[in-house]
């Protein structure tokens, strides 16, 4: 009979010891698979360093290097830009759409005038002057067409021209997502000066009856976007799980930018991507406890009629000046849009229009129509750099 071998207390301390060494080996290769440690970096960061590389100076392509860097919903960078010595397209790349979050490419085209807001503005330091025009027409007439559709032109002429301040916020203007800090005030006077087209109208409320009914149609419509399979579905196919998909996609969004506490982060970073209904509930807690509770300001922007291609771009234009305006003055900004996209997706079901009667209430004009949501306030955290494609990806 084989007689069983002694384990003794050395041994047993060596094959614990071991078994240790293996599982920190594993938690240390998973951390740096994951990016758990590590602030983001690689490529598709690199736009926000390149937008004035030497290369791009004093060309057309400087315009777009800062273009590419502006707002947009969900990050999709729903652009293309067509280039030559006097002329920019600026395209709507509508595969690059948010499908029912977005049904009428409406924040689409809002996204795309933040992107003409930002070339415009490095106009005059790269030498000139860009006349604007916008296409005509109504979103209702492109909504579901599959390819590129002309948005905007930029027609450049060579010129000598003082630089706007706000250019030098174009790499400073990032999204917060972070709580804001509750014991700074902001006074809605520190935005409410921004000049904008006359089809524009900016509401500010920093306390009262309006801002809390605003907070809480939020709220509201947040609890019915998670409670839509098909709305959290397209928009979490616009999430990054992990370092690998953003350095392929160089676009969407990631938990670097979530708005989550360093810990969370890093224990979100380390475990598998949540599922649709998982991750968008874990949002609607962050705006019920997070967003809206803690912003100093809550903002309507409305125009005329939202559908407008024109005015739609606009009002982006206006988003992204008033954005650089606050970054220029360590005010965060992050676009709460919720409330409005319910108004979309109960136009494109042919439901009962609830959203756009919340929002009329608070607003007591119907004559103009909110386009754009966000809060306001001061920071709490240091903000991390959304993935960027850069001038090469989109320029044709």
């Amino acid at each position: 009979m084989t007689e069983t071998p002694k384990v003794t207390r050395r041994r047993f301390l060596e094959i614990g010891s071991g078994i240790t060494l293996v599982a920190a080996a594993g938690v240390l290769w998973r951390a740096n698979e994951r990016g758990v440690f590590a602030d983001p970096m690689g490529e598709a960061y690199a736009p926000w360093q390149m937008w004035q590389a030497p290369e791009y100076a004093n060309t057309p392509l400087a315009l777009v290097a800062a273009g590419i860097l502006a707002s947009n919903p969900h990050n999709t960078q729903p652009w293309i830009f067509r280039v030559t010595d006097t002329q920019i397209d600026i395209l709507a790349d509508t595969r690059r759409h948010l499908g029912t979050f977005d049904p009428y490419l409406r924040e689409m085209h809002l996204g795309l005038g933040c992107a003409v807001e930002n070339m415009a503005l490095a106009a005059a330091p790269n030498g000139f002057a860009a006349d604007v025009e916008y296409a005509p027409g109504s979103l209702l007439d492109i909504a579901g067409r599959d390819g590129q559709v002309l948005a905007a032109t930029l027609r450049l002429t060579r010129t000598v021209a003082a630089t706007d301040p706000l250019h030098a916020a174009i790499p400073v203007r990032h999204t917060d997502r972070n709580p804001y800090d509750t014991a700074r005030p902001l006074a809605a006077e520190a935005l409410a000066g921004i000049a904008h087209d006359d089809d524009i109208r900016l509401w500010l409320f920093g306390e009262g009856e309006a801002r809390d009914r605003l907070g809480a149609a939020i709220v509201e419509a947040t609890d019915e976007i998670v409670a839509d399979k098909q709305m959290i579905e397209d928009s979490h196919h616009w999430f990054r799980d992990g370092p690998d998909e953003i350095a392929r996609e160089k676009s969407g969004l990631a938990l670097d930018t979530a708005g989550l506490s360093p810990a969370l982060l890093a224990a979100a970073k380390f475990l598998p991507a949540l599922p649709a209904e998982q991750s968008h509930g874990a949002w609607a807690n962050q705006t019920r406890d997070n967003h809206v509770p803690t912003a100093a300001l809550l903002g309507l922007i409305a125009t005329r009629d939202r559908y407008d291609r024109s005015q739609a771009l606009a009002a982006g234009r206006f988003w992204q000046r008033l954005h650089l305006t606050a970054a220029a003055e360590g005010i965060s900004m992050h676009p709460l849009n919720q409330p409005v996209e319910t108004i979309d997706r109960e136009r494109q079901l042919g439901s009962e229009a609830k959203s756009e009667a919340r929002l009329a209430a608070i607003t007591g004009d119907e004559s103009w129509q909110p386009t754009f949501a966000f809060r306001a306030g001061y920071p709490t955290r240091v903000v991390r750099t959304s993935a960027r494609r850069g001038v090469a990806d989109v320029v044709v």
